[in-house]
């Protein structure tokens, strides 16, 4: 498929995308799509840019330049500006924004003012059907739980059938326990009505479980763009690879054209040949093996804590003096003892010049057209 005939194919098209505030970039130069029914997440600590690109996609803010596509009309570039309220964009904000003083079925209708008032109702009856919510039509917000408020403003804002639908942490303010079930629901109506969305989150493991391609961003910058296995486990950045999990890092040294570690060595990557900075050695806790015994390729190791998680146990583990790593085991039937033997697949880490932290990924042309 060619660049063109992929743009062709996109709901939703970011080119070049960049947002100013004085002398900062919130977004700088973004470049992304989203496909027919995809489920995309913004990935990012606070202050990202994730929300202001959200912001941006909905008309809420201007671009600073860039482009904004939606199939194949423009929303926004330098020639051409479509007003919030003329793009066919729903938007769940963090807080639901519900109008207390509205029934939940008034609350729906809001947005379907173009329709005679009978199939204003009809739709909205439908949309709260599609999210179990039916029988609180007479209900208000205030009589309601944070999910089922939650459940309100998804049918709300799907109601109108919006082209694509914009979703800021939306379940942040959620009930932990409660949270999961809620989420799944959610993504399961997406699918099933097979909406284009994008949501905002700065949890790893939310954007793992719910995400169709995770754009992962630092400082304003796309880092990397992927589905959720490719960023887990082909991190392009060392920011990439800290981002999804608690990371080990050990130090590499280079030795002819090779690297060596504490647990063996491992061809250098011709990327990495011509670095003069540090090279790191980096893993996650559950690639560590862990023996009470001596064992082929395992070295010595003390336990400085144990950790019980429920579904693992987490060990402190000490390999030298100037090394202390973790490792998630399966939870044991007797405690280790303080001596251990661990051992690691250097063929599943990752190895990165120590410099490659702040550095973003450029995503070129053909990855645009490619990535999704």
């Amino acid at each position: 498929m060619n660049a063109y005939t992929a743009a062709q194919a996109n709901v939703l098209t970011i080119r070049q995308l960049s947002k100013q505030f004085g002398s900062r970039f919130a977004v700088h130069q973004a470049s992304w799509s989203a496909q027919r029914g995809q489920i995309i997440c913004l990935l990012g600590h606070s202050g990202c840019g994730k929300t202001t690109m959200l912001r941006l996609i909905a008309g809420l803010e201007t671009p600073s330049s860039g482009s904004i596509q939606l199939e194949q009309q423009i929303l926004w570039n330098e020639q051409q500006q479509i007003p919030a309220e003329a793009r066919n964009i729903g938007l769940v904000f963090q807080d639901y924004a519900l109008f207390p003083h509205l029934s939940v079925l008034d609350n729906v209708m809001f947005g379907l003012k173009k329709l005679p008032k009978a199939q204003r109702q009809a739709v909205a009856e439908q949309a709260l059907q599609h999210v179990s919510m039916q029988h609180h039509l007479h209900s208000y917000p205030y009589t309601l739980s944070g999910g089922e408020q939650q459940r309100v403003a998804l049918a709300r804002a799907l109601a109108p059938k919006p082209q694509v639908l914009l979703m800021d942490e939306p379940f942040s303010n959620l009930d932990h326990r409660l949270r999961d079930q809620i989420r799944q629901n959610t993504i399961e109506i997406l699918k099933q009505t097979g909406t284009t969305t994008v949501i905002v989150t700065h949890d790893p493991e939310e954007a793992l479980q719910i995400a169709d391609q995770i754009i992962l961003m630092h400082q304003g910058e796309i880092i990397q763009i992927g589905t959720p296995k490719a960023l887990y486990r082909q991190p392009a950045t060392l920011f990439a690879a800290r981002y999804f999990s608690a990371l080990n890092e050990i130090p590499a040294q280079r030795v002819a054209q090779q690297l060596q570690t504490c647990f063996g060595a491992h061809p250098i990557s011709e990327a990495l040949a011509h670095h003069q900075e540090p090279i790191r050695c980096c893993f996650r806790p559950h690639q560590v093996q862990v023996f009470s015994q001596p064992t082929t390729g395992a070295i010595p190791a003390t336990v400085l804590s144990s950790s019980f998680m429920g579904h693992a146990e987490q060990l402190r583990l000490q390999l030298d003096p100037e090394t202390i790593i973790l490792a998630q085991v399966s939870p044991a039937q007797t405690a280790y003892q303080e001596q251990v033997y661990v051992r690691l697949d250097l063929q599943q880490c990752f190895f990165f010049a120590q410099d490659s932290q702040p550095k973003a990924h450029t995503t070129t042309t053909a990855e645009v057209a490619n990535a999704f």
